[in-house]
């Protein structure tokens, strides 16, 4: 158990962290620069310590090609983008909605059934969105019932990752590596990443405001999210189910607020609360069996 709070409590801070990152280099750039790094990193590690290929076979390019492009380059291309001007908390809440995502994707690519209870909790999980995705300026205070583009962009990118593990899970089933996958994913969207950054971005001025602290802190980065949590990440699929894991993901957010307010200095508002509750509820509903009676 104890293992399990550890990993999300090293994912929220991935989110503090990427914010200060973002503050000395631009958003595509930092994509790109780390991905193509984890990347290589990922498939140098593969190459040494095993002796199976780390090329995809060809009937399975297209599947590679779909967690390049959702696993990596949208879903990471919309969170920076948004994160780059909201508050870290307000992203790791979103965030908090990818089992209702994931319970969606489930129905129509699985064929899983849903009874009441699960869509009595998901539209109680997306109404519980609404007082921070209606709160304009989040991170200090601002207006009810104002609302921008960023938040639209951001959910984008939580259906893109979502959808992405459900490729994941397909390619693992063929008997490739979670590292692999990965690896090669990573590298591929980071390319992408750097294109887009070219495009964007433009080279007239250094996507890099100041190189060294940028460095530093996209290596603790790299380390946290893309060696650490992911792996064990991992591990912890093996130890307890699917069902339990995104149940605990509500400690995101937790965290994620401590370390907005600890580190960035963001202010926390009612709002916040309010919807972290009904959230919270709501996935308790959608996952917890003694609820049964409502709908009996």
């Amino acid at each position: 158990m104890f293992l399990v709070v550890l990993a999300y409590a090293i994912l929220a801070s991935t989110f503090t962290v990427a914010k200060i990152v973002l503050s000395y280099a631009k958003p595509f750039f930092v994509i790109g620069f780390r991905m193509v790094l984890s990347g290589i990193f990922l498939l140098t590690f593969l190459r040494l310590t095993s002796k199976n290929r780390i090329l995809p076979k060809r009937r399975d390019l297209f599947l590679f090609f779909k967690v390049t492009l959702f696993h990596i380059y949208l879903a990471f291309i919309f969170e920076f983008w948004a994160l780059a001007k909201m508050a870290s908390s307000k992203v790791t809440l979103i965030y908090s909605i990818t089992p209702f995502v994931a319970a969606i994707f489930s129905y129509f690519l699985l064929r899983e059934h849903l009874g009441w209870r699960k869509l009595l909790g998901m539209v109680l999980g997306f109404l519980g969105l609404l007082p921070v995705l209606f709160v304009k300026n989040y991170s200090e205070g601002g207006e009810f019932l104002r609302f921008s583009g960023r938040e639209i962009i951001l959910l984008f990118a939580v259906v893109s990752a979502t959808y992405a593990w459900f490729v994941i899970k397909e390619l693992m089933q063929k008997n490739y590596s979670f590292l692999m996958i990965n690896g090669i994913s990573m590298f591929c969207g980071g390319v992408l990443a750097f294109i887009t950054s070219l495009v964007f971005e433009g080279v007239k001025t250094s996507p890099i405001y100041n190189f060294w602290p940028f460095l530093g802190w996209l290596l603790l980065l790299i380390l946290l999210a893309n060696v650490v949590f992911y792996n064990l990440y991992a591990w912890l699929l093996k130890q307890y189910s699917i069902t339990f894991l995104t149940f605990a993901g509500l400690l995101t957010p937790i965290f994620g607020s401590f370390y907005g307010w600890f580190f960035l200095g963001e202010k926390i508002t009612w709002h916040y609360f309010l919807s972290l509750g009904v959230v919270s509820f709501a996935v308790y509903l959608f996952y917890s069996k003694k609820c049964k009676w409502l709908f009996n």
